[in-house]
């Protein structure tokens, strides 16, 4: 009987701290015009206004360019969650205007009906075949200078 009266006690605890976990699952496969784009960087993050720290789970496209990819998350304000994808489609870089000294970085919105409860993803988020030979809508381009650029006295950059 007392470990009866134990698990009733601690049965609601037990239920109210695994209901705050989270999984996120998402799969896919990332092209670069007609040919698959491996070792790309693909990373799930916590979309939250304060600047991200690390991705909550990372990995890299295989050589058919396919990815799959979950996180769990253990809070209970439940935040959405983003893709992001590091795509290198080198040969295009220069017809979209990117510099090779650039990253792109694509960021897509996981729907909510695709994050389960607990530690088991059961619903996976099944994103297609994404073509990175186009800038994506949520594209960003972060740039690191050139340190083989030299400004001259009027501020023109020539680089090298």
């Amino acid at each position: 009987i007392e470990m009866l009266v134990i698990l009733l006690v601690a049965a609601p605890l037990i239920i109210r701290v695994s209901s705050f976990t989270q999984s996120v699952g998402v799969r896919g496969q990332i092209i670069c015009g007609n040919s698959p784009l491996p070792n790309t960087e693909v990373t799930i993050w916590e979309n939250t206004s304060d600047p991200p720290t690390d991705g909550l789970a990372t990995t890299t496209t295989d050589a058919s360019g396919r990815f799959s990819l979950s996180a769990t998350v253990n809070d209970p304000s439940f935040p959405m969650q983003v893709l992001r994808i590091y795509p290198s489609c080198s040969s295009d870089q220069a017809m979209l205007g990117v510099s090779t000294l650039c990253q792109r970085e694509a960021t897509y919105q996981i729907p909510a009906s695709y994050v389960s409860l607990g530690s088991i993803v059961f619903n996976w988020y099944q994103m297609g075949t994404m073509n990175m030979q186009a800038r994506q809508q949520n594209e960003q381009i972060h740039c690191t200078p050139n340190p083989l650029s030299v400004s001259n006295q009027y501020g023109y950059s020539n680089a090298y």
